[in-house]
């Protein structure tokens, strides 16, 4: 299981408003069948997202 926490992704952006409206919006990105830069492995494509932003 992968364990991805705000604290992991907070630099990169200015708050958790935000990191909550990347993550969504790269998640419908996602299911539309665009390609992860990441991994997948069997993750729900919300980590994959926070991972991609970490």
């Amino acid at each position: 299981m992968a364990r991805t926490t705000n604290s992991d992704t907070l630099p990169y952006v200015e708050s958790r408003y935000e990191l909550g409206m990347l993550a969504s919006q790269r998640v419908r990105d996602l299911n539309g069948g665009a390609e992860a830069v990441v991994e997948k492995k069997d993750d729900k494509l919300t980590v994959v997202a926070l991972r991609e932003i970490a």
